[in-house]
């Protein structure tokens, strides 16, 4: 599998950075950009929106980024600490699927994705994958993304077709075109949803618990 390095995509220059210690590596973080995908532009403009005014962070926040066509984009890398899971950045690396994970992932990216965490486990080992929303209080990577990653992405392939695309391309090529100036970068980042995964998080620990009634 081949990974587009920093200089391939054009990215910016880091303002700084912080090594990642793999003997504290222990998890996979998937997340999901909610934007679409239209080429390398698409991860300068992630990088731009991380470094800009509003989040103001050293770099792109994300290890790697997978494009819905399989592409994989390096972003800070494997010895790099990222900013992707607050709290946990130090023990964990973030891979991004670019696009929409509410909606199924096309095969592409899923294989790249699998690959993705199977070297991360022959670099630090065995480590537990994880949806940003089981970090952080937020929806992301999104309701399809999450179901095929933590029930186990290595079991079976979905069927490819039109209903693989990720986000309205009727050819099923998972690669969304856009008119000019429709990229915003308020879509690249993650959106926060507390609310819903914080209350659907405490019912499954009350019935564990067996603190709800049954009807």
């Amino acid at each position: 599998m081949t990974i587009v390095p920093r200089a391939g995509w054009g990215a910016a220059a880091a303002r700084s950075r912080t090594s990642l210690r793999p003997s504290r590596v222990r998890l996979l973080v998937l997340h999901h950009t909610t934007g679409v995908y239209v080429g390398p532009q698409t991860v300068r403009t992630i990088q731009e929106f991380h470094q800009g005014p509003q989040r103001k962070w050293a770099d792109i926040g994300y290890n790697f980024l997978v494009a819905p066509d399989g592409t994989i984009f390096e972003g800070r890398g494997w010895s790099t600490v990222g900013a992707h899971a607050r709290g946990r950045n130090s023990e964990s690396v973030g891979v991004a699927f670019i696009g929409d994970g509410s909606r199924v992932v096309p095969l592409p990216a899923q294989r790249s994705i699998v690959w993705l965490a199977e070297e991360a486990d022959r670099r630090f080992g065995r480590l537990q994958r994880v949806g940003h929303r089981d970090v952080g209080s937020t929806a992301c990577p999104g309701q399809a993304l999450y179901d095929w990653w933590v029930r186990g992405a290595f079991l079976a392939e979905p069927r490819e077709g039109p209903s693989d695309a990720v986000s309205g391309d009727e050819g099923g090529s998972g690669v969304v075109t856009l008119g000019a100036g429709e990229l915003a970068a308020e879509r690249i980042s993650e959106p926060q949803s507390p609310v819903p995964n914080i209350r659907s998080g405490w019912l499954r620990e009350m019935g564990r618990r067996g603190w709800l009634r049954r009807r």
